[in-house]
């Protein structure tokens, strides 16, 4: 597990509608976060698995959080927990804020071990097993199909200030799951989508961020896009 290379402060700030010195400053407290990384790197080697499949841009969460401090998060997609436990000790610091992660994990091959994909768990492992004990306070998990979790999580909220879907995804789909979502979106609201290493940005975000009166904004050269309802 190494440290995230060239975090994208820009996008962070305009995320947060805040400007680029903000978001370089919590952009620089996130990598500050030096006994986060060695737990979760500790974790992952102990875990047999030396690396991780994440979203790309774990400093960019904890600062966007930092920025624009949520009092609710959803987050849809798991696996070991490291977005997850950035987010965390983002609302840690806060002093506000819950984080309720849906997840329906896979598992690796019962026989011989391998990944049955990337992201899959390592025997023996649940959804967030990296996150810190500390931070779990904070942390509503929630075990199943996202196309039954997200209506049911998103109708007990009475608002989302930040929504991560880091899931593979189809526009179908992600339309609907996207409107139950909207429906408790406000000004300033985030919503940010993982579309894979290198992928393009989907027509279900485009079109969400245009009836929201904004424009998806891509995070670096990843496939990560965000945008901040206007």
């Amino acid at each position: 597990m190494k440290v995230e290379d060239h975090p994208d402060p820009r996008w962070v700030a305009e995320l947060a509608g805040r400007s680029l010195e903000a978001g370089t400053e919590a952009i620089a407290e996130a990598a500050a976060q030096l006994p986060l990384f060695r737990h979760l790197a500790r974790k992952h080697r102990e875990g047999g698995r030396p690396g991780y499949v994440e979203i790309d841009a774990p400093l960019e969460l904890f600062a966007l959080a930092r920025l624009i401090r949520p009092r609710e998060v959803v987050e849809v997609g798991v696996s070991s927990g490291v977005s997850s436990a950035y987010l965390l000790e983002a609302l840690e610091r806060n002093g506000r804020g819950r984080l309720h992660s849906i997840d329906l994990p896979k598992r690796n091959r019962p026989r011989s071990g391998r990944p049955t994909a990337s992201w899959s768990l390592p025997e023996g492992k649940s959804p967030g097993w990296a996150i810190p004990k500390r931070l779990r306070h904070r942390w509503d998990l929630r075990i199943g199909d996202k196309r039954d979790l997200i209506p049911a999580v998103t109708s007990e909220l009475d608002r989302i200030d930040l929504f991560l879907y880091d899931v593979p995804h189809r526009d179908r789909e992600s339309q609907a799951e996207f409107r139950w979502v909207d429906r408790t979106f406000r000004s300033g609201s985030v919503a940010i989508a993982d579309h894979g290493p290198g992928g393009e940005l989907c027509t279900a975000l485009r079109r969400w961020a245009g009836e929201r009166g904004s424009e998806a904004l891509q995070c670096q050269d990843l496939g990560l896009y965000g945008f901040r309802s206007a």
